[in-house]
C-alpha cells in the first residue's frame, strides 16, 4: 500500500507541474496576442524550460518503484532456455499512449514487470537514446514492399543506442513473413566498430578475416559462424544489388520492461519519437551514413510524433493460453488506442518523402497526428475532413 500511495504521489504531482507549465503557456500566449509591441512569451517560456521542476528527470523514481515492486512480487530470473520446439502462440500490438498518460502506462506496468535498466554516464535509468537509420533506393522499394507486406520485404537499418556519436553499431534485417504461412517475421543482426561501417556499405568488409576470428573465440560454433557469415554477406550485397541508401532515421527514448529470460509478456515504451529525413545530404561513398548533428534541420526534415508508441509482446502456450488479467485490464484502460502494424520508419517515409511514395499508411489519416504531419509539410498525404476518431 506505501508503493501505491507513492506513485500515486508521484503522478499527482508530475500532473501538477503539467498544468501549471500550460497554464503558463496560455497566459503568455494571450498575453502576446492582446500586446504583441510588447512580446514577451519566448523569453519565459525558454526560462521555463531550465526550471528544474519543468525538465526533472523522473526515472530515478521509475527505477526506484520498479525495485520496489520487484522487491514486494520476489521476482526471480527465469532458467535461460534455447529450445524452440514448444508450441507458443506469439502476437505483437502496438498502441499511441497520449503523452499526459505515458507516466500512468509505465506505473500500471512496473507494478507487474520490472524496468530494464539502463547503464548511463549519470548511472542507471529507466530508458536509453535509440537511433536508427533506414536505408533504402531511390524507388522506396523497401518501403512499398514493408507498407504492402509483401512477402519476404526487408527492412534494413543500422542502430546504436546512446547519446553523441556511435561506437558500436548493429546491423539489422527485419523480414516479413505472413502468418498464415506458419512462418515467423525474423529480425537477425550482427555487430561492427563504427569504423568498419563503411566497410561493410562499400563490400569491403574483410568477411573471411571475421569469420577466422570468430571461429577461434571459445563456445563458438561452426553453425553459428555459418550463420553469421551467411547473414553478412547477403546484408553486404543487398546494399549493392538495390542501391541502398541512408534514407530515414528514427529516434527516442525506449523503456523495456520484462523478468529476464522470461517472454510470456516483454512491454516497450517508446517517447520523445523523432522521424529525420536521411536525404539531401553526400554521404561520400558510404563515409556518412547520418546527419551531421550540429546542423539544424529544415521543417520538412523531421517530424516529431505527438504520441509515444507501446508494444506488448506476448508468449503464450500451455497454461499460460490468456495473456495476463493486468495486460487486459491496460489494453482496456482506455489510455491505449491500437494501431495496426503501426511502423516508425514507414510513417516517416510517408510524412517527409511525400514526392517518392506511392501510397501512403491508413493511420495518417487520424486527426490526433494531422498537425505534426503539416508542420513537416507532408499535407499533401492527408485526405479532407480526417475522421476526429482516435486518441485525439
Amino acid at each position: 500500500e506505501k508503493a501505491d500511495d507513492a506513485a500515486k504521489d508521484f503522478l499527482i504531482l508530475e500532473k501538477y507541474v503539467n498544468i501549471n507549465f500550460m497554464g503558463f503557456h496560455k497566459i503568455l500566449k494571450k498575453h502576446d496576442k492582446n500586446s504583441p509591441s510588447r512580446a514577451c512569451k519566448q523569453f519565459y517560456i525558454n526560462r521555463m524550460h531550465n526550471q528544474a521542476w519543468v525538465r526533472g528527470d523522473y526515472s530515478d523514481v521509475v527505477v526506484r518503484l520498479s525495485a520496489i515492486y520487484s522487491a514486494l512480487r520476489n521476482d526471480r530470473t527465469a532458467e535461460e532456455t534455447k529450445d524452440a520446439s514448444q508450441s507458443f502462440l506469439r502476437s505483437t500490438t502496438k498502441y499511441w499512449v497520449r503523452t499526459e498518460d505515458v507516466s500512468k502506462v509505465k506505473y500500471a506496468i512496473l507494478k507487474h514487470l520490472p524496468v530494464f535498466l539502463q547503464k548511463t554516464s549519470m548511472g542507471e535509468s529507466d530508458s536509453q537514446l535509440t537511433n536508427s537509420v533506414y536505408f533504402d533506393n531511390d524507388q522506396l522499394e523497401l518501403y512499398h514492399g514493408r507498407l504492402d507486406k509483401s512477402p519476404g520485404a526487408i527492412a534494413y537499418r543500422l542502430r546504436w543506442y546512446g547519446a553523441g556519436d556511435p561506437k558500436i553499431v548493429f546491423f539489422e534485417r527485419k523480414t516479413h513473413r505472413d502468418t498464415w504461412t506458419g512462418e515467423a517475421s525474423v529480425k537477425e543482426r550482427f555487430i561492427v566498430d563504427e569504423s568498419e561501417v563503411k566497410s561493410v556499405l562499400n563490400d569491403t568488409y574483410p568477411v573471411a578475416k571475421k569469420r577466422e576470428e570468430k571461429s577461434s573465440k571459445k563456445g563458438s560454433t561452426r553453425a553459428e559462424v555459418d550463420d553469421w557469415e551467411t547473414l553478412v554477406r547477403e546484408m553486404i550485397q543487398v546494399v549493392q544489388s538495390k542501391q541502398l541508401v541512408p534514407t530515414m532515421r528514427t529516434q527516442y527514448m525506449r523503456t523495456a520492461f520484462q523478468i529476464p529470460f522470461d517472454a510470456t509478456v516483454r512491454v516497450s515504451l517508446d517517447t520523445n519519437l523523432c522521424l529525420i529525413s536521411e536525404r539531401g545530404y553526400d554521404t561520400q561513398g558510404g563515409g556518412k551514413w547520418f546527419r551531421d548533428p550540429d546542423k539544424p534541420l529544415a521543417d520538412n526534415e523531421i517530424t516529431r510524433f505527438p504520441h509515444a508508441i507501446l508494444e506488448v509482446k506476448l508468449e503464450l502456450g500451455g497454461a499460460n493460453s490468456e495473456p495476463p488479467q493486468w495486460v487486459t485490464d491496460l489494453q482496456n484502460s482506455g489510455m491505449l488506442y491500437e494501431v495496426h502494424k503501426f511502423s516508425k520508419f514507414i510513417h516517416g517515409c510517408s510524412v517527409l518523402l511525400p514526392e517518392y511514395v506511392r501510397s501512403v499508411p491508413y493511420w495518417v489519416d487520424d486527426a490526433s497526428i494531422r498537425n505534426s504531419i503539416l508542420r513537416s509539410g507532408g499535407g499533401r498525404i492527408l485526405v479532407e475532413g480526417d475522421s476526429e476518431t482516435g486518441v485525439g
